[in-house]
């Protein structure tokens, strides 16, 4: 191996290590916080929803692919949905209204109150993820950012921003991803039976609601 791979290496490797430990200092508070409020969200029925442009749009169907499959063994599925992955509504509302409402179209549409949204930006600043943040507030909607820098316009809108130091976009993007899979872990080891089949009074997940109903449906044509 050349030298000069061999230095490009180390020297990547040890940015990614400094960045992750000045992370752990600035966004531990914040992550708690922000995990916290997730695991009552879904203990009173409600889902987490993630969204991001680029490589923050793989990050959210990332973690949204490990709540609801297997993470750390842990096989049974939680309430997670990506707002990244439907390419008919994204390019339909990208082509009838413009790329700024191809998030806030589905969050009109699918998240409701006792729900939490995932907004990741490494700038801050994405224009339809600010979007959400804001209708989010209007309607007391529990909001995190996972953001970068100084955090930008959506530090100011969310409820729980992290905020990732430094300018190197790669490096908060590692770190965005660590932070994922320890929001993953703490979910699945909270609720390593599933989402429990609760409600928050008249404002209940209707996803969880029809699961109930399916469920009662079955027991009913099979009572076995």
């Amino acid at each position: 191996m050349p030298m000069d791979h061999q230095q490009m290496i180390e020297e990547t490797f040890n940015s990614s290590v400094t960045h992750i430990e000045t992370a752990l200092t600035t966004c531990l508070s914040p992550l708690a916080s922000a995990i916290r409020r997730s695991i009552k969200i879904i203990e009173q029925g409600g889902a987490l929803y993630f969204a991001g442009n680029g490589g923050s749009a793989a990050d959210a169907s990332h973690v949204a692919g490990e709540l609801i499959g297997s993470f750390e063994h842990y096989r049974n599925p939680l309430p997670a949905i990506a707002l990244t992955t439907d390419l008919s509504i994204i390019t339909s509302v990208a082509n009838d209204f413009s790329y700024d409402k191809i998030f806030i179209q589905q969050a009109r549409g699918l998240v409701r109150k006792g729900d939490q949204v995932w907004l990741i930006s490494t700038s801050g600043d994405s224009e339809n993820l600010y979007k959400v943040a804001v209708w989010a507030n209007e309607n007391k909607i529990s909001t995190v950012g996972l953001l970068g820098r100084k955090g930008g316009k959506l530090a100011h809108v969310v409820d729980y921003p992290i905020a990732v130091p430094g300018d190197n976009t790669q490096r908060i993007q590692e770190v965005h991803i660590l932070i994922l899979h320890t929001l993953a872990s703490a979910l699945k080891r909270r609720f390593p039976d599933g989402a429990p089949m609760t409600f928050a009074g008249s404002e209940a997940n209707p996803a969880v609601e029809r699961q109930v109903i399916d469920t009662a449906v079955e027991a009913e044509l099979d009572p076995k």
